[in-house]
């Protein structure tokens, strides 16, 4: 149950960060409008955009309809993470302040590390964006996403498309700005002293969670593209270095966080052993014991055995058990198995259905 204090302390945290975090969240919109108008500003650029190619839209097809919505799906894809994603690690965050052994002034810091942006920074994403579609779209006269043509020389329509272009590559800054930015300062606050009981690590719980958290944008804005459209041909294989740095991106912060746990296993294990030595040498040495001292000996000498293999098989990460850790890395490399799938139906099990059709 969550205290009063824990409580005054998460407002405080929210309400601090209310200006100064993602830009779009200070409108005055309601959140869920301004989804629903990124979404649908987006999904028109592109029907736009194809309109260019097929006016009547008589080649609209399945596959078509499909690589319209990408772009809108991951603009709300995006956005919906970039605020769920707030109070996902502020919950986390509380729950992990008594296992951070810093003062609560420190501890804020790290909070406010890890949940605020900077205006400058998102400003300089927004003129980053621009510049970027500017220079393909404008200068190298690139073709555009839905249509084989490049942009329209109308300037209300060329202006509205380079607008939403930068808009939905701001979105997709912005959320590579916040991973590294949470990445880091958890990165930061497993630096910090911890409070680890090897016989129950439930404490240290939220640090895997946190660190799992802030890959999951990522992996969205890979896997999304490949479910809908299938790995491009010419660029599919970029989803294996995707892949990795996104695993880098979980293990990094949680590195010295695993030191830590190791290193407690080791002293308590240290400790155990030597119970179990002065034990063995009274045993060995203890002629004029009684039988049942000796048996009590051997007794707890047994216990001590089935404690140190209890202890040597915790998991030595911020996760339940070994499964729980697995599942993370499956989920973090679910773009990567996706890709291998496709790749594998394209090579051997569609030349096999080719086959046996044409026999």
């Amino acid at each position: 149950m969550t205290t009063a204090a824990e409580s005054k302390e998460t407002h405080d945290v929210q309400h601090r960060s209310n200006w100064t975090l993602f830009a779009l969240e200070r409108l005055l919109l309601p959140y869920p409008l301004l989804i629903a108008l990124v979404g649908g500003i987006t999904f028109a650029e592109q029907v736009l955009e194809y309109s260019f190619h097929d006016p009547t839209f008589s080649y609209l097809t399945a596959r078509t309809v499909s690589k319209l919505l990408v772009l809108p799906i991951l603009a709300v894809y995006i956005l919906i993470f970039l605020r769920a994603m707030r109070g996902w690690a502020i919950r986390a965050l509380m729950r992990l302040r008594p296992t951070v052994l810093v003062s609560d002034e420190e501890y804020r810091d790290h909070m406010c590390r890890m949940l605020h942006a900077d205006w400058r920074l998102e400003l300089a994403l927004l003129a980053t964006s621009f510049a970027i579609v500017v220079g393909l779209f404008v200068l190298a006269r690139w073709a555009l996403l839905s249509t084989p043509h490049t942009l329209p020389t109308a300037w209300p329509i060329a202006a509205f498309i380079v607008a939403v272009y930068a808009l939905f590559g701001w979105l997709l800054l912005s959320q590579v700005a916040y991973t590294i930015r949470h990445a880091w300062a958890l990165h930061v606050l497993a630096q910090c002293p911890l409070n680890i009981n090897v016989f129950n690590q439930d404490n240290l719980l939220p640090f895997g969670r946190l660190s799992l958290l802030h890959t999951l944008p990522s992996i969205g804005v890979i896997l999304i593209p490949l479910l809908i459209l299938g790995p491009p041909a010419e660029v599919g294989y970029v989803v294996i270095p995707l892949s990795l740095a996104g695993l880098l991106n979980f293990f990094v912060p949680l590195w010295r966080v695993h030191q830590q746990i190791s290193l407690a296993k080791e002293q308590v294990l240290a400790s155990l052993y030597q119970q179990c030595v002065s034990i063995q040498d009274a045993l060995l040495q203890g002629t004029g014991e009684e039988p049942e001292d000796l048996s009590k000996l051997s007794d707890r000498i047994n216990k001590l055995n089935q404690l140190r293999k209890t202890i040597a098989e915790a998991p030595e990460w911020p996760f339940r058990n070994s499964a729980a850790f697995g599942r993370s890395i499956a989920v973090i490399l679910m773009p990567l198995f996706s890709l291998i799938l496709s790749e594998m139906v394209r090579t051997y099990v569609l030349p096999i259905l080719k086959n046996l059709r044409g026999g």
